[in-house]
């Protein structure tokens, strides 16, 4: 089954239960921002919402529209966002500050709210990647999301940087990038202007077919590079240090055992600082993509459930 909501985006779909898909704007800090929400076509009352974010991909074209749909399904209506300077969304192009984006989704989730059929005592977040991290920080800071799906995210920008870099290039070749972005934030300060590189220098990945084929995609649809400024902008954002703050409410971390890009070791790192109530899946296989590719229906299955325990219509008063 195939959702079209423009040229451009596209819900493929397992045969089933039919959803509705419209393109929708809001405003956050002034800034006119795009996103998909996705409704199950049958319904019956206010429905629980949650807010769906991308990873540093940053439009709803890419990871999270998949899953949107199969919850979509299970009752949930789904927005996915375009982050500001991404997708349709206006603002600085491609900057990725996560603390701009956690407002995105705070704003998001106001929208949703102003909706006659969300039920605004139900609200949660959802986000994969960089956006599962964004899902933690939003999460612990808005108390109106009473439940978090985070899926393959990350727990420190720092010491995820450090370790691609190091990993792939040696320790010295960290030293060389944390002196390049302090070049950068010279430049910027005296110009206002600074440099835009491709993805894979922010994130350097050993090559395979999946990482070629991500870098490929990258650079087709964002050929004027990122700026150099978002890595400086992840140094200092830590969501293990955050997490504590979402209990009570609820947190699902979903991750793969083969997971290169984010890996495993970072969803247990914020399992172990996260409160009650808390679950952690740890798949055996799927890579990075995995839970919002392939393994997609598992993935809808565990949140579903999740979900249906701790965000249900009508969870606060």
């Amino acid at each position: 089954m195939i959702v079209s909501v423009d040229n451009e985006i596209r819900l493929d779909l397992p045969d089933g239960p039919r959803v509705d898909a419209e393109i929708v704007h809001f405003y956050s800090d002034g800034l006119r921002l795009r996103g998909v929400l996705v409704t199950p076509r049958e319904r019956a009352g206010a429905m629980p919402a949650l807010v769906a974010g991308q990873g540093w991909s940053g439009a709803v074209n890419f990871r999270v529209l998949p899953l949107a749909g199969r919850l979509a399904r299970r009752g949930y209506a789904v927005l996915a966002l375009d982050h500001r300077g991404f997708g349709g969304s206006e603002g600085a192009r491609l900057r990725c500050d996560p603390y701009e984006q956690v407002r995105d989704v705070s704003n998001a989730a106001t929208y949703l709210a102003g909706r006659p059929e969300i039920d605004g005592s139900a609200l949660g977040v959802m986000g994969a990647s960089f956006g599962g991290a964004i899902a933690i920080a939003a999460a612990a800071a808005d108390e109106r999301l009473r439940a978090c799906v985070a899926l393959v995210p990350l727990a420190d920008g720092r010491r995820w940087l450090r370790d691609l870099h190091t990993d792939l290039h040696g320790p010295e070749a960290w030293a060389a990038f944390l002196d390049r972005i302090a070049r950068d934030e010279a430049e910027r300060a005296r110009t206002g202007a600074g440099e835009r590189v491709p993805l894979g220098t922010l994130m350097p990945l050993p090559p395979s077919p999946a990482a070629d084929a991500e870098a490929a995609l990258m650079a087709a649809t964002y050929p004027e590079g990122y700026p150099l400024e978002n890595a400086r902008l992840a140094l200092d954002f830590s969501p293990e240090r955050l997490v504590p703050a979402i209990a009570p409410r609820a947190l699902c971390l979903i991750t793969t055992s083969d997971d290169t890009v984010i890996p495993a070791e970072h969803a247990l790192a914020l399992h172990a600082r996260a409160g009650e109530p808390k679950v952690l899946h740890l798949l055996p296989h799927g890579g990075h993509g995995g839970p919002m590719g392939e393994l997609a229906d598992t993935t809808a299955d565990l949140a579903g459930a999740f979900l249906a325990e701790h965000l249900p219509s009508g969870t606060a008063s």
